[in-house]
């Protein structure tokens, strides 16, 4: 088993995700480790790996794309799923726990939406998306998240609207992260090029995932009441 190339080490209150997968295969699967001793919790079962995030204080979001499968499933403190959605991307999570964001579905007759995850385990469509390759997207704090897809900076704000904020020719560009930094500027990186923005977006929201500080810390520390 080879570590995963998607968030291989989250960690969240008390809980700590590491990921591991096949790379042969792109089977793989999620521990759930206990941050003070390291004691395994619990585990997923194997499945195709896929995107994952910070849900909340020890909650975690675990996607899976491949063989059939596109979902993002939830779980809680104790390892066990507590929600199951049809859907898989690059999911952001605010601080009222709305979770949002880009599909990322591999396919050439892919239906690809910005969707939101109702928390009754059901998809809220957003606008129709072109393309696949994606940066990972932010969220400011009037909720409208941002990123780059199909030669597009793309803005998606909190009533699910559209915006299109910049258009140029990216083939062959590899994506990484769209970051969300102070006074509205927008930076993401396009192949071997940094790419910065001027827009109206607001200050990064407040949230176990988008990440503070642009990640350059590390994914974040999510303290629950109870659990140090």
């Amino acid at each position: 088993m080879d570590v995963d190339h998607w968030e291989p080490l989250l960690v969240s209150g008390d809980r700590v995700a590491a990921s591991f997968t096949d790379a042969r295969g792109g089977i793989g699967r999620t521990f759930f480790l206990d941050l003070a001793g390291g004691a395994i919790v619990s585990a997923t079962s194997p499945a195709p790996t896929g995107r994952k995030a910070i849900a909340g204080p020890s909650e975690f979001l675990i996607g899976s794309q491949g063989y059939g499968e596109f979902t993002t499933r939830r779980y809680a403190r104790d390892g066990n799923e507590t929600a199951r959605w049809a859907s898989h991307g690059a999911m952001l999570v605010n601080g009222r726990g709305t979770v949002c964001g880009p599909e990322l579905e591999n396919c050439l007759s892919s239906t690809s939406r910005f969707r939101q995850l109702a928390p009754d385990n059901t998809l809220v469509d957003g606008p129709p998306l072109t393309g696949h390759y994606t940066s990972y997207p932010s969220m400011d704090q009037a909720g409208t998240s941002v990123f780059w897809r199909n030669g597009r900076l793309l803005a998606v704000d909190a009533d699910l609207t559209p915006h299109e904020l910049f258009a140029m020719d990216d083939s062959g560009s590899v994506l990484g992260r769209t970051l969300l930094m102070d006074d509205g500027l927008v930076v993401t990186s396009l192949g071997s090029e940094v790419v910065a923005f001027r827009t109206q977006l607001g200050p990064l929201a407040e949230g176990p995932w988008p990440c503070g500080d642009a990640n350059l810390l590390g994914n974040p520390v999510v303290s629950g009441s109870g659990h140090p």
